[in-house]
């Protein structure tokens, strides 16, 4: 009796762990990573697959430094920065989107449905006199 409830209770185990384990889905991730804009280098590599076609672009920590004084601040928003992907092959590019802010001064962007390949991001800004930098993170996945 004993060793039908322990078998019985095993197998119910190994099946929950296999229906759960077999929903989850896999996502890559890219950095962290340092960028800052108007470098004239890319902030990032990425790359979509055949499975995994969206990528979420996350900065963080993200401040403006004056050309003039060196003197860093941080932005009341992200409205200045925008983010696109760059095919490596290609050349091709996406168009830039601007980044969805987050409490703790921290941006996200995704593209949907890439085609699978290498990307290069970039990110630009619009304020003449300073340039955005700190960190950045990529995710790959199904969203």
């Amino acid at each position: 009796m004993l060793k039908k409830l322990v078998a019985s209770l095993g197998a119910f185990a190994m099946a929950f762990g296999v229906f759960f384990t077999s929903q989850a889905h896999a996502e890559a991730q890219f950095g962290p990573a340092s960028w800052r804009t108007e470098d004239g280098k890319y902030e990032l590599t990425v790359n979509a697959t055949s499975t995994e076609r969206d990528i979420s672009i996350i900065i963080w920590g993200v401040r403006y430094v004056n050309y003039n004084n060196g003197v860093a601040k941080l932005p009341s928003d992200l409205s200045g920065l925008s983010v696109r992907l760059c095919n490596a092959s290609t050349g091709n590019c996406t168009a830039f989107k601007k980044f969805n802010l987050l409490p703790g001064n921290t941006g996200v962007a995704f593209f949907y449905n890439m085609n699978p390949g290498t990307y290069y991001v970039d990110i630009a800004d619009s304020w003449r006199s300073y340039y955005f930098a700190d960190k950045i993170q990529a995710i790959r996945g199904n969203f």
